[in-house]
């Protein structure tokens, strides 16, 4: 994706189209990037637990279930609806979980009868395990969310698409960039360069988060044979690398 890419893509559903072309994985990594930007703006420790939860499910350290009841707790406690799609498929229930209707909810026979499914699954909100399977619906929703929290004054009236808007959402691009690589960039390395020592290394910086090890890695890959510049480029810059940076996702062999 190139930074026009991400400019022309400021809507919900070509954000979505945009970034189906990407990993589950991947995706999932880039929600929790996302919201990394804004860690200390969250709304709640709810949803700060789903974020790391996020990126353990990413790794496959948790099951789906396990993720789905974290973010679902994140959704009740906090209101944190981007943690579902949003489509016409969409049980409108579950934004009443979320957000109750005091002109309905209680009321209302079939919400009441939807309450009750989600509290026998454990308190599983239906949308929000199926946005695990949706991640580019989530991390779409999760960008305008955290452009919201990093300037509030832009979801004002009037100031949507606006050139100070415009210029917030690129901001953005700089997390995407790191997570999911620009155009031009490899999306595999040959076999020869994943020698030992480079793997090793990747998975180290991966587990550690240790980013300053990071040229000595682009040393390893030149030795294994690596003259692909953007990797080398990228894995000597200093400072601004994440979790999923696609550099260390490379040298590791995943996507």
């Amino acid at each position: 994706m190139t930074i026009e890419d991400w400019l022309d893509s400021a809507d919900y559903e070509s954000l979505v189209l945009e970034l189906s072309a990407y990993t589950h994985r991947k995706l999932h990594l880039l929600t929790a990037a996302f919201l990394r930007r804004v860690y200390d703006r969250l709304p709640s420790e709810h949803c700060r637990r789903a974020l790391k939860a996020t990126e353990m499910f990413a790794d496959g350290l948790i099951s789906a279930d396990a993720l789905a009841w974290t973010r679902s707790q994140a959704a009740r406690e906090a209101g944190d609806t981007f943690w579902l799609p949003w489509d016409a498929d969409q049980n409108p229930y579950d934004y009443q979980l979320i957000d109750p209707c005091p002109c309905c909810s209680d009321r209302n026979p079939a919400f009441v009868r939807h309450e009750c499914r989600v509290a026998k699954q454990g308190g599983v909100i239906d949308g929000v395990r199926a946005g695990i399977e949706k991640p580019a619906a989530v991390a779409a929703s999760t960008a305008f969310h955290v452009t919201s929290l990093e300037n509030p004054a832009l979801f004002t009236a009037g100031a949507f698409g606006s050139v100070e808007w415009r210029w917030e959402w690129q901001s953005l691009f700089a997390t995407v960039r790191e997570v999911l690589g620009e155009t031009g960039t490899a999306d595999w390395l040959p076999p020869a360069w994943l020698s030992s020592d480079v793997v090793a290394l990747a998975r180290g910086i991966h587990i550690d988060q240790d980013f300053d090890r990071l040229p000595i890695l682009a040393d390893a890959l030149q030795d294994a044979g690596c003259d692909d510049e953007s990797i080398l480029w990228h894995s000597r810059r200093p400072g601004g690398h994440i979790r999923g940076c696609w550099a260390v996702d490379l040298a590791r062999g995943v996507s």
